[in-house]
Order: structure tokens, then C-alpha cells, then sequence
């Protein structure tokens, strides 16, 4: 019998909305989670930090990340999460996947939206990485109201599981 799959959770919050899924997926999932953090803590704070952040992803700003504290080869998938930002990826998930996801083994994304942008978002970040992910899963402020994210959450974990569990069914085949 194989160990279990090593799980990291890897995000970027501006209003901790993202940071509270985030927690969520690596307490479920028994995985470790990272904050991605830029370097300039303070520029996307506020009504300024807010117009900062559209403005950099509409133009394609990177931005100015800060290293790592887990070593991404220690882990079999990556979970990515991101608010939505124009229908696109926040400015620090563009700039990590840009810079990382070729060093990701396996993949599923999340994100965090107002209304709408994740297919948008998540063929965006499928793009910067690489590959299609194992799984995906939005959460719009509409679900949070109506508690169907619990419901979301479960699904996309589930989905994970089952998505690890056939991999590695198919390495003990081999």
C-alpha cells in the first residue's frame, strides 16, 4: 500500500474570503496550505488596493511575490485558489502559476467570485499551468448566502479523492 497523497492548498486572499476556503479544502483534504504574499504587504489594501489589483490584471502586471516556505516537489497535487478579478485570475495566482506551474505534478483549482468569470479564470490559470487540473470548484458570493458552498466544497473534495485514488489504482496496475 502506497503513502497518502501529499496535498498542499496554495492561495491568494485580498479579503480573506479566499483564505477561508482555502483552510477549509486543506483541513479536509489533511494537507498543508501557503498564503501566497507579496512582497509590498500593503498595495492591495483598501478602496486604492482594490482599483490597483483590476488595474494590474487587466494589464498584466506581475507581481512581486515572496518565496515559498514548502517545496513543491514534496507533494503529489497542488490545490490553486484565487478570487476572480475581471474574469481572470488575481495578479499574485497569475504570477505563481506563471512562475511554478510547471513544477506542479497534479493540479485542481478554486475560486472566490462576486457573480461570475470562473470559466474564464480557470481556463486562464489552466493555461499558465500547464495542464487541466484533477478538479474545480467556484464559490460565488451568492453561494456563501445560500449555504450552497458547504454542498461545493464537499463535491470538489470528493472529487480529488476520487481523482488521487484512480491514480494511484492505476500505479499499482503497472
Amino acid at each position: 500500500m502506497s503513502a497518502p497523497s501529499r496535498i498542499l492548498v496554495v492561495f491568494y486572499s485580498r479579503s480573506e474570503t479566499t483564505a477561508e476556503f482555502a483552510g477549509r479544502l486543506a483541513a479536509e483534504l489533511d494537507g498543508d496550505y501557503e498564503r501566497l504574499q507579496e512582497v509590498d504587504f500593503g498595495r492591495r489594501a483598501g478602496p486604492f488596493g482594490f482599483l490597483r489589483s483590476i488595474l494590474d490584471v487587466v494589464r498584466k502586471r506581475p507581481a512581486h511575490l515572496r518565496p515559498m516556505t514548502h517545496a513543491l516537489a514534496n507533494y503529489d497535487v497542488v490545490l490553486v485558489g484565487t478570487p476572480v478579478w475581471a474574469a481572470r485570475a488575481s495578479t499574485p495566482v497569475a504570477t505563481w502559476l506563471a512562475q511554478h506551474g510547471h513544477e506542479v505534478r497534479a493540479t485542481a483549482f478554486f475560486c472566490t467570485m462576486g457573480a461570475r468569470g470562473s470559466e474564464d479564470t480557470f481556463a486562464q490559470m489552466q493555461q499558465l499551468a500547464h495542464r487541466a487540473p484533477l478538479a474545480t470548484c467556484a464559490i460565488s458570493a451568492r453561494d456563501m448566502q445560500r449555504d450552497v458552498a458547504v454542498e461545493k466544497v464537499a463535491r470538489f473534495v470528493l472529487a480529488i479523492k476520487d481523482a488521487l485514488a484512480a491514480r494511484e489504482r492505476e500505479v499499482v496496475v503497472r
